[in-house]
């Protein structure tokens, strides 16, 4: 018969250290795939994928701080305007 750990919640087993070992190792891999595909795509610019971590979360993250602050734009595309229209790269969509 199953066992319930009614004295346990969501946090106690985000602390346990497979779990966590586990969402470094998944955090590090997608952000591996998103850089592949934003290599692909870049032509020029300085665009980055970052992680970053706190206590408990993993985040991957596209970075376009140093350049033209275009991270939305690159993730998703953009509609016109005086830029044009460009289709997104979705690397962090497609990374995971």
């Amino acid at each position: 018969m199953a066992e319930i750990y009614a004295w346990a919640d969501d946090e106690y087993f985000a602390k346990l250290p497979g779990v966590r070992a586990e969402l470094a190792k998944t955090a590090k891999a997608g952000a591996a795939r998103a850089e592949a595909i934003l290599d692909a795509h870049r032509y020029q610019g300085h665009a980055r994928i970052t992680t970053s971590h706190g206590e408990l979360d993993w985040w991957v993250s596209l970075d376009d701080s140093r350049g033209q602050s275009a991270a939305a734009a690159i993730e998703f595309g953009r509609k016109g305007g005086r830029s044009g229209v460009s289709s997104g790269i979705h690397a962090l969509r497609s990374a995971f």
